[in-house]
């Protein structure tokens, strides 16, 4: 037990803290009711979505990729080894879907074969186009970096703390918790915490470090303006802030599910071309123009494909984008001030959890059905234990992904 009941670093040693993440945050402003299901209560999918899990094995490649243990090996070297962490997690999602019986044998191979083809391909573009461009500016220090900062309080400044049921339980199975009791000492609640993890801190030619959170979606934002007030990209930063760090900004790296392929082949010739002008090809300009310029030269010289390849060059697809976004030390001060006074509304005993009905949010939301059902006073309660199940918090899991979360 600590000298004093404000030593903040032996609780989190001990994990024995109240936890806020970023993803409680968002659920809580989103949907109490969600929020309070998800967060509090633990309910989990019994079946990771698809998209979420591909998140989760291309992010083990790049983790090996950009681990500073391995910047010894060439670029080739690592590349391989990526591959190698990635293909391994794929299949063992593939064999957890398998053994569950809950889809054919047939239809979970070529899902999952499809997946190891994207993300080989994805991960050998990023080696070959994307990280030589980085090097040149960036080092990486450290891979999953874990953090837990105290939540200041927004009018004392004192660090909050938290005596709810759950912080309560969690106090009363510890070894020091037992003790106490024991010996008649009042429990006075335990610290308010900001945790997460950070996919890679990077340092800059100037010696100032950058959190980089890689990002995985079907198409590259065409606008990223709502990063200037994204949750993640000031309270990361923030948190290592807090703690005296020198970091300077955040790094939204986010890359396309595919990679630059040859063109489509048209079963026959089409206006004199053997390949596709079609758009959302995924190729760019020079992979393009090596096919058509090597595989149907004629056409090329005729001038037949100039249309499509000045439009590839000026519209060209993104399959990688790589955004700075820099904090200051009053950004820093407003935010932390905005998290207290967030975190205080979460603790609130009083607190009265209602749904917030949205066109979009519902539809995507994976609590739908019990909440459809507790609304019409049906038994929700069957549908939540039927779909979902009690886990461990996420975050005590080994899942970080590259999968965009709304």
């Amino acid at each position: 037990m600590p000298d004093s009941a404000v030593d903040i670093n032996w609780f989190i040693d001990k994990r024995l803290v109240h936890e806020v993440h970023t993803s409680e945050r968002k659920a809580f402003r989103g949907c109490r009711r969600r929020w309070d299901w998800f967060s509090r209560q633990r309910y989990y999918p019994k079946v990771t979505e698809k998209p979420l899990s591909f998140g989760i094995a291309y992010h083990s490649g790049l983790q090996v990729y950009y681990d500073p243990k391995n910047y010894d090996f060439s670029r080739l070297v690592r590349t391989e080894l990526a591959i190698a962490a990635f293909v391994a997690k794929t299949n063992q999602q593939r064999k957890e879907i398998l053994e569950s019986g809950l889809k054919e044998d047939e239809e979970v191979n070529e899902d999952f074969d499809a997946r190891v083809t994207l993300g080989i391909g994805m991960l050998r573009y990023l080696a070959s186009s994307i990280a030589p461009q980085e090097e040149e500016k960036w080092t990486p220090v450290e891979v999953e970096v874990e953090f837990m900062v105290p939540i200041p309080h927004p009018e004392t400044n004192v660090h909050m703390v938290c005596g709810c049921k759950i912080c309560y339980e969690k106090w009363m199975l510890s070894d020091e918790g037992k003790r106490q009791h024991a010996l008649g000492q009042l429990w006075t609640g335990l610290p308010v915490v900001y945790a997460g993890r950070i996919d890679c801190l990077m340092k800059d030619e100037y010696g100032d470090l950058w959190i980089v959170d890689w990002k995985t979606a079907a198409q590259i934002d065409s606008s990223l303006t709502f990063l200037d007030l994204d949750d993640q990209v000031g309270s990361y930063p923030w948190a290592l802030w807090s703690i005296g760090m020198r970091v300077r900004g955040f790094i939204w790296a986010q890359q396309k599910k595919g990679f630059p392929q040859p063109p489509k082949q048209n079963k026959t010739t089409r206006l004199g071309r053997k390949f596709s002008v079609a758009v959302g090809q995924d190729t760019d300009y020079e992979t393009y123009k090596d096919t058509v310029s090597k595989q149907d030269t004629a056409a090329y010289e005729e001038g037949l494909y100039d249309q499509f390849l000045v439009f590839l060059k000026n519209e060209n697809i993104k399959f990688f984008h790589r955004e700075p976004i820099m904090k200051t030390e009053e950004e820093f001060l407003q935010l932390q001030k905005n998290l207290g006074q967030e975190v205080l509304d979460m603790l609130r005993e009083d607190l009265y959890l209602y749904p917030s009905p949205g066109r979009f949010s519902c539809d995507r939301c994976t609590f739908l059905v019990p909440c459809v059902e507790q609304t019409r006073g049906g038994d929700y309660l069957y549908a939540i234990e039927t779909l979902f199940e009690k886990k461990t918090p996420y975050y005590l899991r080994e899942e970080p992904s590259t999968e965009r979360s709304t």
